[in-house]
């Protein structure tokens, strides 16, 4: 089974449109790479990139299976500009929510842990 066919066939059965998927991909990839790494990168700022940068990667495996055969037979300067649009469209579904979480994790506090009780017990 082709990459092509699999996908229409993953579209078929979940129901979800194409941009959907792309984004429950990307999402899932990076939650999945988060929780494999977790007890071989202690670090998590390093995990997060580390997972973002599978999450790319994949992405990108993923438009390049979609457009293999006008790669293999033309080269990239074979790829309409509705290709390169789709392609780009793609990639942004997949990797926007995953990089909108790393960024959050990295400049925000929104994840870190707090604990009130701690602090009630050191103050006495």
């Amino acid at each position: 089974m082709d990459f092509t066919a699999f996908k229409i066939n993953v579209i078929e059965v979940s129901g979800l449109a194409k941009d959907a998927l792309h984004i429950y991909v990307g999402v899932g990839i990076y939650l999945l790479c988060l929780l494999v790494l977790r007890p071989i990168i202690k670090n998590q700022s390093i995990r997060s990139f580390m997972a973002l940068v599978v999450v790319t990667g994949i992405a990108l495996l993923g438009e390049y299976l979609d457009n293999r055969n006008t790669i293999e037979a033309s080269g990239m300067a074979g790829l309409s500009h509705e290709q390169l649009v789709a392609s780009l469209r793609d990639l942004i579904n997949t990797c926007l929510l995953p990089y909108v979480l790393y960024a959050l994790n990295k400049w925000t506090k929104i994840f870190s842990s707090f604990n009130p009780s701690t602090k009630l017990l050191k103050q006495r």
